[in-house]
């Protein structure tokens, strides 16, 4: 899903970035994944902005993931201050960012079932055949590469708004220390 998005993203609007390396798999893995990438990158280009976009429901709750996490975190803390390798995550999952797109929905969702229950009335209009369920729509290739789903995703400036909600609600979150207590995405860091 997340591939697709930005690849459509990339090409509907004035947003323009690499997918590189495209690293499109188990997401739990990514504390491996992730660093021999960002090397392979930054020895390539050390001038590169580097955003780690995953699910953080992943290694949500799980104790050997977190601390994985962390020593990902630990490894590459000077980067991340210089703000050359930001982390991006979304709680659960990339599709509640989607639904920030239409509602500025901030309770605790913990998997991607409880977010496909808010987000599907809204994105399976999105899609040019709305009568498959979600689930198939948003991990089936041939439906995720029309580009037709992310134009109707974003379109009437709702990427402007998901972009706000997102921002806003972490900010109040962090202020209020309730962070751990909601569902919050990160990837509007991409596009600031």
């Amino acid at each position: 899903t997340e591939r697709w998005y930005f690849k459509h993203i990339n090409s509907l609007t004035e947003y323009k970035f690499n997918l590189k390396p495209e690293y499109f798999a188990d997401e739990s893995d990514y504390t491996n994944a992730f660093p021999r990438r960002i090397n392979e990158i930054l020895s390539a280009n050390s001038d590169a902005k580097i955003f780690c976009v995953f699910d953080w429901d992943t290694i949500y709750g799980n104790k050997t993931r977190i601390s994985k996490h962390k020593d990902f975190i630990d490894k590459f803390k000077s980067e991340i201050s210089k703000e050359i390798v930001i982390i991006c995550q979304s709680m659960p999952c990339i599709e509640y960012w989607f639904l920030l797109h239409f509602e500025n929905y901030t309770d605790l969702l913990k998997n991607y079932p409880k977010v496909s229950t808010h987000l599907a009335p809204y994105i399976k209009k999105c899609f040019p055949i709305s009568t498959i369920k979600l689930k198939k729509l948003l991990k089936g290739e041939k439906y995720l590469k029309d580009a037709t789903w992310v134009k109707n995703l974003i379109a009437d400036e709702k990427l402007l708004l998901a972009i706000q909600r997102a921002e806003t609600n972490i900010k109040n979150a962090i202020k209020d220390e309730t962070l751990n207590n909601q569902s919050y995405s990160f990837v509007y860091k991409i596009f600031k």
